[in-house]
């Protein structure tokens, strides 16, 4: 088999993954950016050029920048308490205790799990007035309903249900941390905590940050549990309603797709400004060698 029949066999192999990502991502992306730009008539069949309108009209609105506030302090709050706690479960599972497989499974259980399932559970569970949490607690803290303690509702909710995957990430990266480091530090009296310092954070850099891009990007897309756990009812709504649930509600419930794709540009921006200043910062922290 020649070279250009090599290469003609892998292009035909990616080919369907190729073309379901162009349908099904690359098309979608055109569009939202066109939308933008629009104004759509008679259920979208008529579409007008109206250039930046629909960006004035959203940078004018006290509601936006409200939901921009909800989404970045989400952020803040998700994506370090995450990493931190899916890099201690990845550490201890990476060392020889018994039911290692068991517990691996447990963790990974809320990536399998129905989200609306799932959801059903947290509500009960923060209910106030029959709420096992408030229960352990002897109070009757409306947690759903009330603004100051809703986005944290939504912060353990999206910690629990994104630890496995994470910790899964992190724990192959430290498979790949070479032995003989340790056995290095071993013969040199190296305590535990000095290896875990000098040994495992350095070389987990690598993985630490593709897992914070990956968890940044997920963050900012926000949604299901704002719309399953609080709903579009509750009082709370606009202290933790996030973009892309905003994105939603103009697209799908108030017919403004113009508006709602405006919105969803304005966070595809946010997304790349973020992921480009984690890797300005990259060479700061992460160690490749």
């Amino acid at each position: 088999m020649n070279a250009r029949s090599r290469y003609a066999w892998a292009y035909f192999m990616i080919a369907p993954t190729l073309i379901g990502t162009l349908v099904f991502w690359g098309w979608p992306v055109v569009q939202s950016i066109l939308l933008g730009f629009q104004q759509s008539e008679n259920f979208g069949l008529v579409n007008r050029w109206v250039g930046f309108d629909n960006y004035a009209k959203l940078f004018r609105d006290e509601e936006f920048w409200q939901n921009l506030r909800n989404t970045l302090y989400y952020v803040a709050l998700f994506v370090p308490v995450t990493l931190v706690l899916s890099t201690i479960f990845a550490v201890l599972l990476n060392t020889k205790i018994k039911g290692l497989s068991v517990y691996r499974v447990i963790f990974f259980l809320p990536q399998v799990t129905m989200p609306a399932a799932a959801a059903m559970v947290w509500v009960v569970l923060f209910a106030q007035d029959f709420g096992l949490i408030n229960h352990i607690l002897g109070t009757r803290m409306a947690w759903l309903s009330n603004p100051n303690y809703a986005m944290f509702v939504l912060v353990i909710v999206g910690v629990w249900g994104a630890i496995g995957m994470n910790m899964l990430l992190i724990l192959a990266g430290l498979q790949g941390i070479p032995k003989s480091l340790y056995e290095a530090a071993d013969i040199d009296g190296a305590k535990r905590f000095n290896k875990f310092r000098y040994i495992t954070i350095p070389m987990l850099t690598p993985t630490l940050f593709f897992t914070s891009i990956i968890l940044l990007i997920g963050a900012t897309q926000i949604f299901d549990s704002i719309y399953l756990i609080i709903g579009k009812t509750n009082v709370a709504l606009p202290a933790v309603r996030s973009l892309v649930y905003a994105y939603y509600q103009n697209s799908f419930v108030y017919f403004n797709p113009n508006y709602g794709a405006a919105i969803i540009n304005v966070l595809l921006v946010i997304n790349l400004v973020l992921t480009g200043i984690q890797f300005a910062f990259q060479k700061k922290w992460v160690v490749y060698d």
